[in-house]
């Protein structure tokens, strides 16, 4: 008997289901407990650059991220393997994905005995936000260095307005 009939969702349903997960732009990925990838949706076959006739099994998907950014997403894919959801940024490499950024959450599915069984990883592009948001960083540098420059101009010009009052005192005594 289908798991699908066996759990009372029809096969209409469950059809429904994979249309859902099939047309969403986000990447959404499926991992056994072992950390083995046994799913990916067609948005995430898109982003990633693969083909329906790919062994998803034998893609490195870690190496689609930058090498800085890998320890922060291991992290979070061990601590859904512990039953504990997490979210991270992750930068991509050009060759490995088409989102230069992407915000990812990573959970755990567990079974009947509150195991985990599968990790559900899905993730989204912050392409825009990360680039605007490191625009506004960039830009309060820039506006902290001018005002430091004014702030020392301003110590001299004062410098100045002082020295000018004592020679005009020191005139005036004369």
């Amino acid at each position: 008997m289908n798991n699908a009939v066996k759990n009372n969702i029809s096969e209409h349903e469950l059809a429904q289901y994979k249309q859902i997960v099939e047309s969403t732009p986000v990447c959404i990925k499926v991992f056994d407990s072992t950390g083995k990838l046994i799913f990916i949706n067609k948005g995430g076959r898109e982003e990633h650059f693969i083909s329906d006739t790919d062994d998803i099994a034998k893609w490195d998907w870690v190496a689609t991220v930058k090498p800085e950014y890998r320890p922060h997403v291991l992290e979070a894919f061990k601590k859904g393997l512990m039953g504990v959801s997490s979210r991270v940024i992750m930068e991509h490499t050009k060759e490995g994905s088409n989102h230069e950024w992407c915000e990812g959450i990573i959970s755990p599915i567990k079974d009947e005995h509150n195991e985990v069984t599968l990790l559900l990883f899905y993730s989204i592009d912050v392409t825009d936000r990360e680039k605007a948001e490191a625009e506004i960083v960039k830009r309060e540098q820039v506006m902290r260095q001018r005002n430091d420059e004014l702030a020392e101009m301003n110590k001299i010009l004062i410098g100045k307005d002082s020295e000018m009052a004592e020679i005009k005192r020191k005139q005036d005594e004369e």
